[in-house]
């Protein structure tokens, strides 16, 4: 049983399944089927359900096993009143939340007024101690992902990894981490609770909202891939410069050169890389740890599911979003050829909108925008040149080529359960301000109101404390 942070009281989610039962040798018998529980008067719940133990344990495998924040910027909001504030500081919020609004500039004084394609080509060194190399491609790749528009259905993840041939590892690899997604999904609760005294739990005191599972959170959600670093901090500890840059922005593997030390994956920040522990499309899954005395050999019908443009790794290398480098090449190599026809070979700047990568062709919407940022009228550059842009542990300053939109919400100020900032707002500022729980950095209270940031009586908040709310353990 998962316990599901919001779900109503006395209240069970029961996934129909894929149960199979008369399918053939293959399907027959395998997972479960709830369909039975349904009825025609009511197909999509039902009341009068009891659980009773049967003492036996079952292992779920689940690739997030955390699902807070604890207070870091990971995710930025705002309220749509704060944004609308004149006397604040608008949709540039996200740059007073973090460690970006204590730290020196991260392009330096002078490069942070340059535009998103100049900052791309030439690479100001900023507080940096090296002197980085300049991009000098045609294009320089980029990615901007909208909070906004994000619903969290994972089409992102499944399109992913039937484009990019990977693996399905089974439940226990997965139980073990070895999850083989380019691209996971983060689903994220607050609740205004997650402060700075997650020691007071272990070593006694005031008990901390930490360990408490919200009862009426909100959701905040972030995919998460490869950032593209400019700056790559994997690039720097491969000894054999198996992962690269190339002139376009784009962070390449050389999966023949890779040697499997895993030090790119330690050194990434983000925890986006994967390393292929087995010959996951060359063995079956459930003889793995047999080895070279197993069977050997990709079925035809699996060779007939994989993607021709798109190399099938082998144990024991390095395998991470690449940006769907096939579908660029495959871009600027039909480009080349319709210019070559009609007489300008020498216009090989592929226009916006031709190259999709296989995350953004499936989004339902359009939260993802992929493009040249060189082109100042490419929908990525128009995305990366608004306000509330920012980068996902930006102040690290390894320059990730991915950044994302603000998130804003629009909670009605005449309800109950109406605050002042969103929770996770809460979070980070209990956490790296207690002493001004509530508020972020260089923010201030307007037009007299007090902040409801800390915790009411009984775990409620603000305006609703005392009143029944529904919400928890279930």
């Amino acid at each position: 049983m998962h316990i599901q942070p919001g779900l109503s009281n006395y209240t069970i989610v029961l996934p129909v399944g894929y149960g199979r039962t008369v399918t053939g040798r293959i399907g027959e018998g395998s997972g479960f089927n709830a369909y039975a529980l349904r009825t025609t008067g009511s197909p999509d719940y039902a009341i009068g359900a009891s659980l009773r133990l049967t003492g036996e344990r079952v292992r779920l495998a689940s690739t997030q096993e955390h699902w807070s924040m604890e207070g870091r910027d990971l995710v930025r909001e705002a309220n749509h009143d704060e944004v609308q504030d004149p006397s604040g500081v608008g949709l540039a919020y996200v740059d007073k939340i973090g460690l970006e609004a204590h730290s020196p500039p991260i392009y330096g004084e002078s490069g942070e007024r340059l535009s998103t394609a100049d900052k791309a080509t030439l690479t100001p060194r900023g507080n940096s101690l090296y002197e980085s190399p300049d991009f000098t491609g045609t294009h320089q790749w980029g990615m901007s992902i909208d909070l906004n528009t994000c619903i969290g259905c994972n089409a992102c993840v499944v399109a992913c990894q039937a484009e990019n041939n990977i693996p399905i590892v089974g439940r226990d690899q997965t139980l073990r981490g070895r999850a083989m997604h380019w691209i996971r999904l983060y689903r994220y609760y607050s609740d205004g609770r997650a402060d700075s005294r997650a020691m007071a739990d272990m070593f006694g005191g005031e008990r901390s909202g930490n360990r408490e599972i919200p009862e009426d959170p909100q959701v905040s959600l972030q995919p998460v891939a490869c950032m593209q670093c400019e700056l790559a901090p994997c690039e720097t500890v491969c000894p054999v410069n198996a992962t690269v840059h190339d002139e376009e922005g784009l962070n390449v593997m050389a999966y023949n050169r890779c040697i499997g030390t895993r030090y790119c994956a330690n050194n990434c920040p983000y925890k986006v890389r994967r390393f292929n522990y087995f010959d996951w499309n060359d063995r079956e899954l459930d003889k793995l740890y047999l080895g070279p005395v197993g069977p050997q050999g990709m079925p035809e019908l699996l060779k007939m599911v994989k993607n021709p443009q798109v190399s099938v790794r082998m144990r024991g290398v390095m395998e991470k979003c690449t940006y769907c480098v096939q579908r660029i090449e495959n871009g600027k190599i039909q480009h080349k050829v319709k210019m070559a026809k009609a007489g300008r070979p020498g216009d090989v700047a592929v226009p916006d909108g031709t190259i999709k990568v296989a995350c953004q062709q499936v989004c339902p919407t359009e939260a993802i925008a992929f493009g040249n940022i060189l082109d100042p009228e490419s929908e990525v550059a128009k995305a990366k040149e608004r306000e509330q842009d920012y980068a996902l542990l930006g102040y690290l300053n390894i320059r990730p080529r991915t950044t994302y939109l603000g998130k804003l919400r629009n909670p009605n100020p005449h309800m109950p359960d109406y605050h002042k900032l969103p929770f996770s707002r809460q979070e980070n500022a209990a956490k790296n301000h207690p002493a001004a729980h509530g508020l972020g950095h260089g923010e201030e209270l307007h037009h007299g109101e007090s902040h409801d940031a800390a915790p009411a009586a009984e775990g409620h908040h603000g305006a609703v404390a005392g009143q029944n709310r529904f919400g928890g353990l279930s």
